[in-house]
């Protein structure tokens, strides 16, 4: 008898402990982020965006209280997330998960000031060609544009670089097609186009092809508001351009 009533007890408190994790806070978790996973976080009401926020400063404790309090006390999700340090605090947020809810401004703030870092100068021929090189020679053998493929040089209204984008060679309807889509995509002003056949010189069968490319380019983006300042022909010998072949 006392086995069975240890084995029923034992059996009981193994059964209570399955119970209080999936009722217990532990249990609530599983359940808001599998909620995230199926509906997204657009389900969540502000209350629990901020519950969810503190289970990360906030690991063996029910976040919900909290989360209504904070509403509460400041009116917002957004007031809570820029309330400072002291303000969190003051409201009884403990140091750690202070820490957790000013991250979100501060994700907020880098996305607004952007890339500090200044994009290159395109300021003539020379310099997208020197640019080109420079990269491509960086690049290990395997990651090397293919030859015969055409790398776009897309600016904006200042000549900086906005992207660096390489479009694979093919008809020339498809290959205007696709480079326009990209200069749109990424709202450039102007592009250089190095067309890299790994050989120089060019032969004339490749100045022509590129050349035949390059004039629906300039044309179809004229429309667009778009300049096609010159395509560079490149081999690993030395490279010319289209314009000072009198091509385009």
């Amino acid at each position: 008898m006392m086995r069975m009533a240890k084995g029923k007890k034992a059996g009981g408190y193994v059964a209570s402990r399955a119970v209080s994790g999936r009722t217990g806070p532990g249990g609530h978790r599983a359940r808001m982020r599998a909620r995230i996973r199926a509906a997204g976080g657009a389900s969540l009401a502000d209350y629990e965006i901020l519950e969810v926020l503190l289970f990360a400063g906030i690991p063996r404790r029910d976040t919900k209280p909290l989360a209504k309090d904070l509403i509460a006390r400041f009116g917002s999700l957004s007031a809570v997330l820029s309330a400072g340090h002291d303000a969190l605090r003051a409201a009884g947020v403990g140091p750690r998960a202070c820490a957790v809810l000013g991250l979100p401004a501060m994700v907020a703030g880098r996305l607004c000031r952007g890339d500090a870092r200044p994009q290159p100068y395109i300021h003539d021929l020379h310099a997208a060609w020197s640019h080109y090189a420079t990269t491509r020679a960086a690049l290990p053998a395997r990651g090397r544009p293919a030859a015969g493929r055409v790398t776009l040089l897309l600016l904006n209204a200042t000549n900086r670089l906005v992207g660096e984008e390489q479009v694979p060679d093919g008809p020339p309807a498809d290959m205007c097609r696709d480079i326009l889509q990209r200069v749109l995509r990424l709202h450039a002003v102007s592009i250089v186009v190095v067309w890299d056949d790994g050989t120089f010189p060019p032969t004339p069968r490749q100045m022509e092809g590129a050349a035949t490319v390059m004039r629906q380019v300039e044309a179809h983006g004229r429309l667009l508001s778009t300049v096609m300042h010159d395509c560079i022909i490149a081999g690993e010998e030395g490279w010319t351009s289209l314009r000072r072949e009198k091509m385009l």
